[in-house]
Formats: structure tokens, C-alpha cells, sequence
């Protein structure tokens, strides 16, 4: 197996000496570590290249975002596998020796794989992914039964800066849609549900950055009712989905149109609470094209905005039970 390693980074100097150093220490070493600089204006390409030298790779573009940063990685990546690593995220040193001995043990078919990762800087966040997403294994390896379901639960047990993927697996144009901006990596790896078997390596393997202090674009955007970009991300990943022809007339097919129609709920009651009245309006016709009435629309806000009071209310009955609380 030859392993080429895919760094994106966008003003994270100090982050992606930490994400390459973890790479350098690895127990398997790798045959390729490529740093993609996204447009930073921090100076990190030269920061790079004067730390490392002929060791790392820099490749830099214009600011275009993390899915056209991979691309670009993958287009340029020599090796037989791919793994992403994002630049504010380490691995442990057996990262990649584990998912070696996970893909030998478990023989072909398998064209990604993936372990359990921990995360750092919130003491609220004490369990691993895995625990957290409800995904138990007794065994060291093993392989994931049908992955799509855990995504549309959105329970999914992987992170993007966990994955080892079949270079070959990884075709333009269909790779990370840099069209979108949040959900691509799950984009994408729902996709590579239906073209490969996937693995795991039970064993937590990744520290994932989540600290709340820490600058990210993403989680701003998460956070704010009034970007539209989410909403329209959302449902152009969804409509892809039901494009599929392994979707279509399947199992799966109720629970993506159930996803868009929650993403359109959502949609419409930011814009209501901002008194965006118009655009408001435009959202209600779309759920009108899912099959929804004027009656059940009303209804269902109606419902929605009785339990987000309930349950702002059990918060505060919770606040004033236990003051100390935060």
C-alpha cells in the first residue's frame, strides 16, 4: 500500500505543523505528505516548505474552500490510498498502522476505512465518536453493514480526518462538491456507500479540535439562521442523493425526502423570526412541491414551535433547580 496524506489549510499556521508532525510520527510511516494551502494570508506555505522542506509538498491556490482544496489534493496525490487529515486535527502515532493491519485482516473489497477519534479542548465532549454516535464493536477491526443507513440516522460513526479511501475510488467529477459549504465530506462518503465496502479500526486513533474558542467558519455559518448558504447546501446534497439510482425506489428514498423537508421547515422558521416574510413565502411553496398542504405546513410550525418552547422552558426549570449549572 502506498498512502498519500491530504492537509487543507486555510490560516492555520501553527495547527498544521501540529497535523504534519503527527503524520511524520507515524509508527507506518506514509509515502506522501501533501499540504494544500487555501489562500492563507498567514504565511503558512512559506512556514511550511522552511520547517520541512522536500519532506511535505505545498500546493496553493486561490481561496475557493476545503472541497476544492481536497480535490486539488487528490488530482495531485501519487499514492494507491488517501488519507485526510484536516489542519487543526492530529493522529496518534498507530493511525495508520492499524488501518493497514484492519484492511489485510479483513482481505479485498474494502476501499475505506475508518477509526474511532476523541476530541479535545471542551470538557463537555467526553466520548468518542464512537460512543457518542451509539456505534458499539467487541472486535479490534470489522467491517460496517450497510454505512448509508448510519448517515441518514445521522449518527454516522466516522470523521472526515479519520478516513483511508481507494485512490481509485475518488473520481473527478464526482469527488467533494465545492458547490456546497457544510455536509460535503458526508456528501461524499454517502456516495462511496454504494461503490466500496467499508472497514474500521476500533480503536481511537484522531483528536478532533473542539475547542469553543477556536476561529471556524463553518460553525458560524451552523449557527446563523440567516446564511441561506446552509439551507441551499443542505437541499443540493439531498437532491444528489435522491438522484442516485440506488436510492431511488429503495429504503432510502422516504428518509432523504423526510431530510429535505426538514431542512425546509428549518428554513422557514428563520426567516419568520426574522420577518423575512418574502423569502418566508418563496420556502412554503418549495414544501408545497414535496406534497405538503397549506394545512399540514401550518400545523407542523405550529407543533415545532411548541416543543422549542417546552424545551426552552424545561432549561430554564433545570437553571433554576441547579443555579451552579452551566
Amino acid at each position: 500500500m502506498t498512502v498519500s496524506v491530504l492537509i487543507p489549510t486555510y490560516n492555520r499556521q501553527a495547527h498544521v505543523v501540529r497535523a504534519v508532525d503527527s503524520v511524520l510520527a507515524q509508527t507506518a510511516p506514509v509515502d506522501e505528505i501533501i499540504v494544500i494551502d487555501d489562500g492563507s494570508t498567514d504565511g503558512t506555505s512559506e512556514a511550511i516548505r522552511r520547517q520541512y522542506g522536500p519532506r511535505v509538498r505545498v500546493l496553493q491556490q486561490e481561496n475557493q474552500g476545503v472541497s476544492a482544496a481536497r480535490n486539488y489534493g487528490i488530482r495531485e496525490a501519487r499514492g494507491e490510498w488517501i488519507a485526510f487529515l484536516d489542519s487543526d486535527d492530529f493522529w496518534l502515532p498507530t493511525k495508520i498502522e492499524r488501518q493497514v493491519e484492519a484492511l489485510t485482516a479483513l482481505g479485498g473489497g474494502f476501499g475505506l476505512c475508518f477509526t474511532d477519534n476523541i476530541f479535545s479542548g471542551n470538557s463537555d465532549l467526553r466520548q468518542s465518536m464512537f460512543q457518542e454516535n451509539g456505534f458499539s464493536c467487541v472486535s479490534k477491526f470489522g467491517q460496517l453493514e450497510e454505512p448509508a443507513t448510519y448517515i441518514l440516522a445521522e449518527r454516522e460513526p466516522f470523521y472526515t480526518s479519520s478516513l483511508l479511501v481507494l485512490r481509485a475510488l475518488l473520481r473527478e467529477p464526482d469527488n467533494f462538491d465545492d458547490a456546497v459549504v457544510m455536509r460535503e465530506d458526508t456528501d461524499l462518503i454517502f456516495r462511496l456507500c454504494f461503490r466500496t465496502h467499508f472497514c474500521f479500526a476500533s480503536e481511537s486513533l484522531v483528536v478532533v479540535d473542539r475547542a469553543p474558542s477556536r476561529k471556524d467558519g463553518l460553525s458560524d455559518l451552523m449557527n446563523s439562521s440567516r446564511d441561506d448558504r446552509k439551507y441551499d447546501s443542505l437541499i443540493r446534497v439531498y437532491n444528489k442523493w435522491l438522484a442516485l439510482p440506488e436510492v431511488a425506489r429503495s429504503a432510502y428514498e422516504d428518509r432523504v425526502r423526510e431530510l429535505i423537508r426538514e431542512v425546509y421547515y428549518d428554513s422557514v422558521e428563520a426567516k419568520i423570526h426574522e420577518l423575512r416574510i418574502g423569502p418566508a413565502l418563496r420556502e412554503i411553496g418549495r414544501l408545497r412541491s414535496t406534497g405538503e398542504t397549506h394545512a399540514s405546513i401550518v400545523s407542523t410550525l405550529f407543533s415545532r414551535k411548541v416543543a422549542k418552547m417546552r424545551h426552552r422552558l424545561a432549561g430554564a426549570d433545570r437553571t433554576i433547580m441547579h443555579p451552579d449549572a452551566r
